[in-house]
């Protein structure tokens, strides 16, 4: 499970603010959610999905385990003032909400089991799941592979289960900016898969923003799957 600490909250607040991957997920996701639903973003992180998608939904409720993330979310909501968004510390796969979702969004989030078994508790209508669908670590200065949530593993799992859905992937650019070479060294060192990066080797792999606050930026275009699925369509025995 990833846990979120000091520094990697600092460095995904960056890329959300930085990058807008979250706004762009949520522009594939909206078409598939009812007319002022009431949405629930399950393993919701620091919550800037959430976030976007309450700019067009009914109302988001926003559930994680993590109360370090989820204080990122509720000072983003106050300043923000964004009045239709509920935050839940909670285990997603073993909580109720009070009334059934209208949809429920888990987004790099929960294993195809769990996941229908949550939906056919919580939700009266459709769930969106949104995996990775690129073959390389997103986050490494070699190719190393990726196979962590994979969107063709969910795809094969689902059609075993005899679960029917609709499947489409679409490219996202998730890249990470950084505010010194210092820090890209840290968060490589963090988040690479164990990777020790040498300085030329890390050089060569930035590009040059000629932002002062960001100089340096290390691109990664992905391509992701979403997965769209309705609540009737879970088989009984899951």
């Amino acid at each position: 499970m990833f846990e979120w600490t000091e520094e990697s909250i600092r460095f995904r607040v960056d890329a959300a603010e930085q990058v807008g991957f979250d706004e762009a997920i949520a522009a594939h996701i909206l078409p598939y959610l009812p007319e002022n639903a009431h949405v629930c973003d399950a393993g919701c992180g620091l919550g800037y999905l959430s976030i976007a998608l309450a700019a067009h939904c009914g109302a988001v409720t926003a559930v994680d385990t993590s109360g370090a993330a989820l204080a990122v979310l509720r000072e983003n909501v106050e300043r923000l003032k964004v009045e239709n968004l509920r935050i839940r510390k909670a285990d997603l796969f073993s909580m109720q909400p009070e009334e059934p979702y209208d949809a429920m969004v888990f987004c790099f989030f929960g294993q195809i089991r769990e996941t229908l078994r949550a939906v056919r508790t919580q939700c009266s209508g459709r769930a969106i799941l949104v995996k990775r669908d690129h073959v390389s670590r997103r986050f490494s200065l070699t190719e190393r592979p990726a196979r962590r949530l994979d969107f063709q593993a969910a795809c094969d799992e689902l059609a075993e289960l005899g679960v029917l859905f609709s499947a489409e992937t679409f490219p996202v650019e998730m890249g990470q900016p950084f505010r010194s070479l210092a820090d890209a060294e840290r968060f490589f060192t963090l988040f690479a898969a164990g990777e020790k990066p040498e300085p030329a080797q890390l050089r060569a792999r930035l590009v040059e923003t000629g932002k002062q606050a960001f100089p340096y930026y290390f691109p990664a275009e992905r391509s992701l799957g979403l997965i769209v699925l309705e609540t009737g369509d879970i088989p009984d025995f899951i």
